[in-house]
């Protein structure tokens, strides 16, 4: 499992923020991926009144795709064909990443 390092939150700001200013809250250790934030997204995602309902419909899609991600790792008849794509892609570091990856892309509800 990957390594976050949770950066401490902001305790003030001194002047304006416009909406498209981000900030960070996470920073991915091996690859040094920093998740940010938008001023405009935090009240989409915590002051929605469907946030709810949308936050269970991703828990079953991310259910559904991890299933078929580790059903697809253990696939005799595409395992060598994803190993080569694998191999010859950086995005990913783990195998079980770039496949979630393929199916995530490819899921149909």
């Amino acid at each position: 499992m990957a390594s976050v390092t949770y950066i401490r939150p902001v305790e003030s700001v001194h002047g304006k923020l416009k909406k498209t200013d981000q900030v960070g809250y996470a920073m991915r250790g091996k690859s040094k991926t920093k998740y940010t934030v938008t001023r405009d997204s935090w009240k989409r995602t915590f002051k929605s009144a469907d946030s709810q309902a949308s936050a269970e419909a991703l828990n079953r899609k991310f259910a559904a795709v991890s299933k078929l991600a580790q059903q697809r790792m253990v696939d005799p008849e595409r395992m060598d064909e994803d190993q080569l794509n694998f191999r010859n892609q950086t995005k990913y570091t783990t195998f079980f990443g770039y496949l979630f990856h393929l199916e995530w892309e490819n899921y149909q509800a």
